[in-house]
């Protein structure tokens, strides 16, 4: 840290003269000092604000920013050490969290080889990308961050490394750095979205994920020794960008399209290149390894396909029929990726050929070759197909609500759809979808304009997936909820499109519904109940798989309830439906929303898993992966191979999880803790009317919308009120202003009343003994850990009604300082994150350089809130770059 902290220095110092290093060096004392417990350091941290000028502040928001950035680097790359090291550490015990720890658990536990292999033959983690947007740099940025943290491990690794060559081009590339602009010029586009997503697939993800696979293999080998397993594709991967519509404008039936070509010819340039290496590879002659057994149909069918390729080949490779075979096989995947005559027709084609291949060389000399490059491509292929991702599409219930209420009217079917019952409407779309005869006219240009891009989207993709993206998209989710007649209308929707026949029979996509707010949580199993009790779902259902996906919301129903009641609903929803969904004789899996924060069902995926409810995984499972913790997991190899295997092991091993007697005892706690917290939580955020100006007046909201952060809107629609508001900017916003509210209002009441009503023992045995109670605490008290009450003042004198303002702030900030005492009296520490030394010391090094930029934005956003001179625009922008700063700082904001 301190190379890269001097590096910094001379940059700064390079560029903007000694006083800017010395008013970055002023700041961070001041901050240190006000942390020591200096009231006089904090007052002067203001002071000093108030007193710069816009370009004084843009400098030393530009410092501090930098320096999150490089010791975020720095952070990386010590748990790369750690990770280097661990294994020697625990050994010969496996590495806990590690593929091989969880199948020595599975062992430890009495799982015979049978039974792993029925969990394994089901086992699934897919991990999605979505299009939620907290990731606030620049590409460019990222692009130059990884260059300096290559010079990071390269002084790591190698012994001969010169520290001043290291340090010349960490100048370099820190001066390009700080010469370059942190906002984005223009907000993001969809595809630029996709092309981010992508990025990890191609710089890490790709090689990384056989890795994981052979961890498997071999974890496998040594605790069921001799037994054979045929691992399948357990981890997998999804997206959200480019068909996540709901409430995004900007993603249309073309624009889904352009991201399902951009996904392909990625995917199909990256295994195009893989193949070729493999060819030059695999050299084995005829003459000195043997006869090449089973190749003929490859070869054969390569001679008529590309004649004169084969001309070529025979004169260069005669004796090589490998190398001849896998350039066969790499002209094909050209050819596919050109769309041209030759292609594959899906990936299971191109695996057929590499098992060919595979199966030759065990048949003769060559099964260490088999094992070594061809086995990771044949694994490469079987995870990521021909677009490295399956896209999801999604859509809000009203959408689809608002399309049948227009055609039925138009078609004189049914004047006010959207009046009818509950049952009404299910009677209703049941018959429509048992109807061979078809709804919705060919020519749709009488429809309004939005009817129109629904009938568009279903219709597009029956196009897509009945040629080049077959099997691309699996999912279609539901936002929204409520009724089972929200499925129903999707059902319908695809009969119309032929993406299903008549009755729900011989269905090309799942339909999934999205529970998130707290009411539809309660009344989910009611929901899945009525559902599958309709016949032409239940054969749409079976057409799929006779599977169910059932996608479980973190961020608005943590709005709508607060976080102890949230986390709760979606704890119980996810059991009364895998009851509801086991009872009709069908499988489920269950797919978590979860955002980077806490506030949005964020926190280690690890323990997130485990704390899942046991009896409902069963070695299945999705989850979203968003915004800023893309960057976070997936930028360095080491670090994207521990994440991949804490949520792979952790898949397997909740899939063997028990429950215990005493969870009835635990959940009528927790239920009532749920009870009081929402209480409290609703009747300061919802109940109270002057909870939202105060909200818009303590916080960047505004200012965070104008940051570009992504394609889609901060609001779903036109109304301003809390429940139009998306989750995202909401739990930015109050994690900038250092209250981080989401993550633990109402937690403080709700154990306060607990240990009252129960004692502090049995809330510490809950902890000890139930993860997901443990993990409930242990997410919260990283966000408090992260919270300042002080600083947090500050932001809440930004309202100039000081009235209400004392009113609604004295409650919270109560609230916050209650929160904080109870968790450390159930965990029995003086001081917060006790048990995480590295969180706590990461933390405490962050600390003295965010509350600088705290301070700033505070009296920034001051100065714009009454400013409308012609500094006005400039004011704005030092405003959007301190909110890239804390994010930086802060990690894991939204």
């Amino acid at each position: 840290m301190a190379l890269l902290t001097d590096v910094l220095h001379d940059v700064v110092r390079a560029s903007d003269g000694q006083g800017a290093v010395e008013l970055l060096d002023n700041a961070v004392a001041l901050g240190r000092a006000a942390r020591g417990g200096d009231e006089v350091a904090a007052d002067q941290l203001a002071a000093l604000a108030t007193s710069l000028d816009l370009d004084q502040a843009a400098v030393l928001v530009r410092s501090l920013t930098r320096w999150f950035q490089l010791v975020n680097l720095a952070e990386d790359n010590e748990r790369v050490r750690r990770l280097r090291s661990s294994d020697a550490l625990t050994a010969p015990a496996p590495r806990p969290g590690s593929m091989r720890n969880a199948i020595a658990e599975l062992s430890a536990l009495g799982m015979a080889p049978t039974e792993l292999r029925e969990l394994l033959r089901g086992a699934e983690l897919r991990l999605v990308m979505t299009a939620h947007p907290t990731e606030a740099r620049r590409r460019t940025t990222i692009d130059k961050l990884a260059r300096v943290f290559g010079v990071l491990r390269e002084l790591d690794e190698l012994s001969h490394a010169q520290p001043d060559g290291a340090r010349r081009r960490l100048l370099a590339t820190v001066q390009e750095l700080w010469g370059s602009d942190e906002l984005r010029a223009t907000s993001l586009t969809v595809l630029d979205e996709v092309r981010g997503g992508l990025v990890h697939f191609a710089t890490t993800l790709a090689e990384t994920v056989p890795q994981v696979y052979r961890d498997l293999e071999e974890a496998l080998a040594e605790f069921y020794p001799g037994e054979p397993f045929d691992v399948p594709p357990l981890l997998s991967f999804g997206s959200w960008i480019g068909g996540d519509r709901d409430g995004n404008p900007f993603v249309t039936p073309a624009t889904t399209i352009a991201a399902l070509d951009l996904m392909r010819e990625q995917c199909l340039r990256f295994l195009e290149g893989r193949v070729e290496l493999l060819a030059g590879r695999l050299s084995l002659s005829d003459r000195v390894s043997g006869a090449a057994l089973g190749l003929a149909p490859i070869l054969i069918g390569g001679e008529e396909r590309f004649p004169a390729l084969a001309t070529q080949l025979a004169a260069l490779n005669p004796e090589e029929p490998y190398r001849r075979a896998l350039t066969f096989i790499r002209e094909r995947v050209r050819a596919t990726m050109q769309q041209d005559a030759g292609a594959y027709g899906e990936p299971s084609e191109l695996l057929a050929d590499l098992r060919v291949v595979e199966g030759s060389l065990l048949d003769g000399a060559g099964a260490f070759t088999a094992a070594g490059d061809l086995h990771d491509v044949i694994r490469q292929v079987e995870v990521f197909g021909f677009h490295f991702a399956r896209l999801d599409i999604r859509e809000h219930a009203r959408i689809h609500r608002r399309s049948f209420a227009e055609v039925y009217a138009t078609l004189g079917i049914c004047e006010h759809y959207t009046t009818l019952s509950d049952d009404e409407r299910v009677a209703l779309l049941c018959r429509d979808i048992a109807d061979h005869r078809p709804l919705i006219p060919t020519d749709v240009s009488g429809f309004s304009a939005s009817t129109q891009e629904t009938i568009d989207t279903f219709r597009m993709l029956r196009s897509v997936l009945s040629g080049a993206h077959r099997g691309a998209i699996q999912t279609y989710v539901v936002s929204g909820t409520e009724h089972p007649a929200d499925l129903l209308e999707v059902l319908l929707m695809m009969k119309e499109a032929g993406l299903a026949d008549a009755g729900g029979k011989r269905a090309w996509l799942r339909i999934v519904p999205l529970f998130e707010a707290g009411a539809t949580l309660a009344a989910a199993a009611a929901t899945m109940d009525e559902l599958l009790s309709q016949p032409v779902y239940r054969a749409a259902l079976r057409a799929v798989g006779d599977e169910q996906e059932v996608m479980i919301g973190y961020s608005d129903s943590n709005k709508d309830v607060g976080y102890v009641a949230s986390g709760w609903a979606a704890y119980r929803a996810q059991t009364q439906i895998a009851a509801v969904i086991r009872g009709h004789g069908a499988k489920w899996v269950f797919f978590h929303g979860r955002g980077g924060a806490v506030g949005r069902g964020g926190g280690p995926t690890n323990r997130a898993i485990l704390a899942l409810p046991p009896g409902t995984v069963m070695g299945r499972l999705k989850m979203t992966e968003q915004g800023e913790v893309l960057t976070a997991k997936y930028s360095v190899p080491e670090i994207a191979h521990r994440e991949l295997e804490l949520a792979a092991s952790a898949t397997l091993a909740a899939g063997a999880m028990a429950g215990n007697e005493r969870h009835v005892v635990f959940e009528r706690v927790v239920q009532e803790m749920a009870d009081s917290s929402a209480r409290l939580y609703r009747s300061l955020v919802h109940d109270d009317p002057d909870f939202l100006p105060f909200f818009i007046a303590v916080t960047p909201l505004q200012e965070i919308s104008r940051l570009r952060l992504g394609s889609r809107p901060v609001r779903r629609g036109a109304k301003q009120g809390i429940d139009d508001l998306r989750a995202i900017p909401w739990v930015f916003a109050w994690t900038q202003s250092r209250i981080v509210l989401p993550a633990w209002l109402g937690l403080g009441t709700a154990l306060v009343s607990a240990r009252e009503r129960h004692g502090l023992e049995l809330l510490r045995e809950m902890t000890a003994t139930w993860p997901f109670f443990a993990t409930l605490l242990a997410n919260a008290e990283m966000a408090l850990a992260k919270a300042d009450p002080a600083i947090a003042n500050r932001y809440a004198d930004l309202w100039d009604d000081a009235e209400n303002r004392e009113r609604i702030w004295g409650a919270l900030s109560h609230e916050l300082e209650r929160a904080r005492n109870e968790l450390m009296l159930v965990r029995g520490s003086g001081r917060l994150l006790s048990g995480e030394p590295v969180l706590q010391a990461s933390i405490d090094r962050r600390n003295p350089f965010v509350d600088p930029l705290s301070f700033i934005q505070i009296e920034l956003l001051s100065r714009l809130r009454r400013d409308q001179t012609a500094d006005h625009e400039e004011l704005g922008r030092v405003s959007l770059l301190t909110i890239n700063g804390i994010a930086s700082g802060l990690r894991n904001t939204g």
